[in-house]
């Protein structure tokens, strides 16, 4: 019996390490858009047949971790659905993507030619921050403009101490 419990004991302790690095890796994805669902399935899932198209659901919108140290990086990922009014037609706009700290805008860029394609897509950013980011909470915003769709979302996150 005690044998077995020193056996769980020891499996227990090689697990955690690799739970540890499972969740590593899950948190600091890579970089880069990534097609999740072709654009059948999202027109059936979301009925776009009976809407005003190009539809647009921007489903998920994360920071991973929401606490960082100055010097660190998390991942900024997006999911969203198109659905276009032709099967393969894309949705070309400007995107901007702004940190703000104590009300006021520190980092900001902005792409005037992002594409929203046909589809689910997972996009992924991993966002660096200098060695001298002081401690407080800080907003991430992302705006997205274009003649047929547009939004805006803010997320918040925390640089402490290290």
């Amino acid at each position: 019996m005690g044998d077995s419990k020193a056996l769980a004991a020891l499996l227990l302790a090689m697990l955690i390490p690799t739970m540890a690095c499972t969740h590593l890796r899950l948190s600091m994805r890579d970089p880069g858009e990534q097609l999740r669902d072709f654009p059948e399935i999202v027109s059936e899932e979301y009925r776009c047949g009976d809407r005003h198209l190009p539809f647009f659901q921007l489903e998920h919108n994360e920071l991973v971790p929401v606490r960082v140290r100055a010097g660190g990086e998390f991942n900024h990922r997006m999911v969203y659905a198109l659905c276009p009014a032709g099967p393969t037609d894309v949705v070309r706009g400007t995107m901007a993507t702004r940190i703000r700290f104590e009300g006021s805008s520190i980092v900001e860029d902005e792409i005037d030619d992002y594409v929203l394609r046909p589809g689910r897509w997972v996009v992924d950013a991993l966002v660096r921050l200098p060695e001298d980011a002081r401690i407080g909470v800080y907003a991430l915003e992302v705006e997205f403009e274009s003649d047929d769709v547009s939004f805006t979302q803010t997320l918040t996150f925390a640089v402490e101490a290290g």
